[in-house]
């Protein structure tokens, strides 16, 4: 392949997002599967609704802290390909190529291949029967992911004006369902209703175990980096939208929390495995049980968009930065988006959602993706010491609180998650490590 500069794609993607559609793309993204699930491994690890609503104020800092590095850090370089574009800056071209290579052929993709099913395990609740059997599931869930693709490949502006739609919507009606269901006279005897005597049921180690539950509820904060080449004023752009978003996600999930913990008693709660919507049909009654399903669909509907929106940004940067087939660099004539990229990664997914065991793939790079954030906090003190991009707009707040409290959480999570999996962890770093061969090789074939 020619060194040559001129053999690469020079059209460039518009700049034509707004902080809200970054803060909506933002929400989306983490607002998905996991706040039906987590309120009930918290209320296992805390008896009391006030205090267990409070613990999400700590992962909203936290969760603020990295979305805060990520910002600043495509305030710096605002280009499409997000965390790709970070570690080529702040580390060179191998590690930021094994990074983007992680994610483009693992990480991601199989993200997308379990929120597809549990779009379509969900959309079995509403229409029955249309996903009853795995094959059924895996089915619906590929014509999901085809159907997202499309959107995106369409135009940026449809995509995202579904983004804010399906944000604004999920958000609203989770809310609006909680505080119904509080407000109304129960109707149904609550499950479990008096809670146990011990504040921390399960001691230390159990509110730990819920503090990685809730953290990977808020999982997702990179994401909305790559669409850095997009927005109209990324200076500024990411930090409202950041604030905007993170505010937005613990108003949400405290109230969920609560409502779910004063409905059904921390004991019910905590045993409960649909604890949303069992705690909204004590509330108002146990027809509401299908409007927790649509709910649920809408809300993985949105995750998929949001993260196809961001992520399709991918294999574009890293095919104009010579580390994939330039093929993939290209956009769109007609709709000006990365359509090749896109397809890409819906491709690679398909695969996921047809593979029998492809939860423990995801499973073994869990570790790896909080070792990414601990990278990319190292890159933001690298980058601020090298003074990239400077002068800024806008820069992280708090000075080197953000990427400190990022690292010290990575660490405690890496960790933790090392000590309670660790043959999950060392196959996922021995799988990241493989990457470093291949680019090797790579960059052999390049020269």
């Amino acid at each position: 392949m020619s060194n040559d500069s001129s053999s690469l794609p020079t059209a460039q993607l518009k700049r034509q997002l707004s902080w809200i559609d970054a803060a909506a793309i933002f929400v989306g993204i983490i607002l998905g599967s996991g706040i039906f699930v987590a309120p009930a491994e918290i209320a296992g690890a805390i008896s009391s609704p006030f205090l267990a609503a409070s613990l999400w104020l700590v992962g909203a800092a936290v969760a603020a802290c990295g979305a805060f590095c990520y910002a600043e850090c495509g305030a710096r370089l605002p280009r499409p390909g997000g965390f790709f574009v970070f570690y080529g800056a702040a580390y060179g071209p191998a590690v930021a190529f094994v990074a983007g290579w992680a994610a483009l052929f693992i990480t991601y993709p199989a993200a997308l291949a379990a929120i597809s099913l549990i779009f379509a395990r969900y959309l079995n609740e509403v229409i029955p029967g249309i996903a009853a059997t795995d094959f059924r599931a895996a089915l619906v869930g590929a014509m999901a992911l085809i159907a997202v693709a499309d959107l995106n490949i369409i135009g940026v502006r449809l995509g995202a004006g579904v983004q804010k739609a399906l944000t604004a919507f999920k958000v609203l009606a989770l809310l609006a369902l909680c505080v119904a269901a509080i407000a109304a006279p129960t109707v149904s005897t609550p499950v479990a209703s008096a809670p146990p005597p011990e504040l921390f049921p399960n001691g230390f180690a159990g509110v730990i175990s819920a503090m990685v539950v809730l953290l990977w509820t808020f999982d997702g904060w990179s994401d909305v980096s790559m669409i850095a080449g997009e927005l109209k004023n990324p200076a500024k752009d990411f930090g409202r939208a950041v604030l905007v978003g993170v505010a937005m996600l613990a108003t949400t999930y405290m109230v969920v929390q609560y409502a779910t913990m004063s409905l059904l008693g921390s004991a019910g709660a905590a045993a409960s495995k649909q604890v949303v919507a069992q705690a909204v049909g004590v509330g108002l009654g146990p027809g509401f049980a299908k409007v927790v399903a649509l709910l649920v669909v809408v809300s993985t509907l949105g995750a998929l968009n949001g993260i196809v929106l961001a992520v399709s940004r991918l294999a574009f940067a890293m095919a104009r930065d010579r580390a994939f087939l330039p093929w993939f660099g290209e956009i769109h004539p007609r709709f000006e988006t990365p359509a090749r990229s896109t397809l890409m990664l819906i491709g690679v997914a398909l695969l996921y959602v047809f593979a029998a065991d492809f939860r423990d793939l995801m499973g073994f790079f869990v570790f790896n993706v909080w070792l990414f954030y601990g990278a990319t906090a190292i890159a933001l003190l690298k980058l601020r010491r090298l003074k990239v991009g400077e002068p800024l707009q806008w820069r992280a707040p708090l000075g080197i609180l953000p990427p400190v409290v990022v690292l010290l959480t990575g660490g405690l999570m890496t960790l933790g998650l090392l000590a309670q999996s660790p043959l999950r962890s060392m196959i996922g770093l021995g799988m990241l490590l493989l990457a470093f061969p291949i680019y090797w090789l790579w960059s052999a074939w390049q020269r």
